[in-house]
């Protein structure tokens, strides 16, 4: 397992950063073609909010709040994106 860049000790990233700065723009390109794309886990919501989602879960049955409001989430896209098909 690759361990996650702000997690590496400071003198470490240092390391690899001045490897990229020292690589050839082709070069560069090449490496950040093949890196993997990230897109936020997180979505920040009200106190209030999280606390009315914790509630209705529990009353669904829900183990947690984020697998309901995850599951909605898809469920409405599906709606969206079937209906523009």
């Amino acid at each position: 397992m690759k361990k996650r860049f702000g997690k590496l000790p400071k003198a470490e990233r240092e390391k690899i950063e001045a490897r990229y700065h020292r690589m050839k723009p082709e070069k560069l390109d090449e490496v950040m073609s093949r890196a993997k794309q990230h897109a936020p886990s997180a979505i920040r919501l009200p106190a209030q909010l999280v606390k009315a989602l914790k509630i209705v879960a529990e009353s669904e049955g829900e183990s947690g709040y984020q697998a309901m409001v995850r599951r909605w989430i898809e469920e409405r896209l599906q709606q969206k994106t079937s209906t523009v098909d």
